[in-house]
């Protein structure tokens, strides 16, 4: 069990954190709502209540509960967004953490940071009886058959292919303060994109420099909807890198962050084009990602510019989405809960064809590119791996493709063959039919 600071006698609730990652929906209510609980707060495998200690050690039972306080006042808590290690430091005492969030407390007198609830996340009021992120489960209920016009798309995502793309992407220094190697990156995806039949596009955009207003620009291939032209959906993520010094233009490999998410994009583009989508696809990769979204604030600001945003129907965002650090496969998708129903679809593709992959869904979103977006009303999601706050290499000169580890290819694959799932019954794609030189058996023509 975990031991948790045990505060000096004071006014305030005893604080259970309980493990849910193998609950049914019944426990987890029941733990929320047993007697002695006065509130509580749900994080992904996560569940923190308040309340009576005796009563509620006796309904949490000793194998789940994983640490415990007593004398804590809901005033004394905060959250913080998990993986802004830029932004805040550590302030206060980890309670708990699921779902890209972390529970934190503050002693007597400790100042909290200032609350903010930007598109970076930082750090936010407690609020309790909150459902902060939530496991997916299916209870008695088995998990929808695949479609046969969709596994074969499934199929077609090639996770070796998939992982040479990232090592290629981490060969060039991408930070979006640098030139040469960021404009070759760029070229090579825009080559990607060509090689699919793609209309590529390198639409330029400003953003703050080292020392003035530069210059970059995000890689477009868009295809054109067969049947449905004027109704679009976004595939993005960020191509451009950086390490522990925020300005440096050397070094940058970023081969988790964000060559995964990159690479995600061509080799998703591979296994949709060739079946010839309905809808049209804008495949993209963003610049400016690691200083402020501003290579998606430009896309966003171009649709609105151009009349073209009420066309997208869907977004999916793909952050970082190689690195496990064990051989269980977990990923956080999030979006705000007007777009629950759209997320829910990624959590039950995953059930279908992904068994193995463990998904949190949040209505919590924050720090990516889904963020500009979701400001614009449309409906969005992110899909992460859960592990990236742990992964010791992140915004570093060593994160490079062999660092990302063993399990690189299993989880991106997880993620990606997810999002194909949902993404060809979004652009309304079915698998063709193989070529074949032959027309019938018997050699009648």
């Amino acid at each position: 069990m975990l031991s948790l600071p045990v505060a000096a006698a004071a006014a305030g609730d005893d604080v259970l954190v309980v493990d849910i990652g193998t609950a049914d929906n019944a426990r987890v209510e029941a733990l929320k709502h047993g007697d002695g609980v006065r509130w509580w707060l749900e994080l992904g495998d996560r569940l923190v209540v308040g309340g009576d200690r005796e009563p509620m050690l006796s309904l949490a039972g000793k194998r789940d509960l994983l640490g415990e306080l007593s004398a804590v006042a809901p005033g004394d808590l905060a959250l913080r967004a998990r993986g802004c290690a830029e932004h805040a430091g550590d302030a206060g005492t980890l309670i708990a953490r699921g779902g890209r969030w972390e529970l934190r407390r503050f002693a007597a007198g400790e100042a909290k940071p200032a609350f903010v609830t930007d598109a970076h996340g930082g750090w936010r009021a407690f609020t309790p009886n909150t459902v902060i992120s939530r496991q997916y489960r299916l209870e008695g209920i088995a998990p929808a058959a695949a479609d046969p016009t969709i596994q074969p798309i499934v199929d077609a995502i090639d996770t070796q292919r998939w992982f040479a793309d990232v090592t290629t992407l981490a060969s060039w220094d991408r930070s979006s303060y640098g030139t040469t190697s960021l404009t070759a990156a760029r070229d090579w995806i825009g080559t990607q994109f060509a090689g699919l039949g793609l209309a590529v596009t390198k639409p330029t955009f400003s953003m703050p420099g080292t020392s003035g207003t530069i210059t970059r620009s995000n890689v477009v291939g868009t295809w054109t909807g067969t049947d449905l032209p004027n109704e679009w959906v976004v595939v993005g993520g960020h191509y451009d890198s950086r390490n522990q010094t925020a300005s440096s233009t050397t070094n940058t490999p970023g081969a988790e962050d964000n060559a995964t998410g990159c690479a995600g994009v061509i080799e998703m583009a591979r296994a949709l084009v060739p079946n010839r989508p309905r809808r049209s696809v804008v495949f993209m990769c963003y610049a400016g990602e690691e200083q402020s979204l501003y290579g998606s604030k430009a896309h966003v600001a171009e649709l609105q510019a151009n009349g073209d945003l009420a066309k997208v129907r869907s977004v999916v965002i793909m952050d970082m989405i190689g690195y496990s650090a064990n051989n269980v496969l977990n990923a956080d998708y999030e979006t705000y809960a007007t777009h629950s129903a759209y997320m829910n679809k990624f959590a039950a593709a995953a059930a279908t064809y992904v068994p193995a992959l463990q998904v949190t869904l949040s209505t919590n979103p924050f720090g990516s590119d889904h963020m500009p977006y979701l400001g614009a009303g449309k409906p969005t999601v992110l899909a992460i791996e859960s592990d990236y706050d742990v992964y010791p290499h992140y915004h570093k000169s060593t994160d490079l493709p062999a660092n990302i580890g063993p399990n690189a290819q299993a989880m991106g694959g997880a993620i990606l063959k997810t999002n194909v799932a949902v993404l060809a019954d979004e652009t309304g794609t079915t698998a063709q039919p193989a070529v074949t030189d032959r027309i019938f058996e018997d050699g009648f023509e």
